[in-house]
């Protein structure tokens, strides 16, 4: 039987893995600066990808 102390992480729901992005500017060939966003799946931040809390 598992303890009541464990409960599924509240930002990932168990799954261990959640969404993050990564905001930054970037020049294109001519010098402009343009915004660039990129997203990728890993370990949750706030469990540290052990899917409890």
């Amino acid at each position: 039987m598992n303890s009541p102390s464990v409960q599924p992480c509240p930002a990932c729901g168990g799954d261990r893995v959640t969404e993050h992005s990564e905001h930054t500017w970037e020049p294109d060939k001519d010098g402009n600066l343009l915004p660039v966003e990129r997203r990728w799946t890993g370990p949750c931040s706030t469990c540290n990808g052990s899917g409890i809390s």
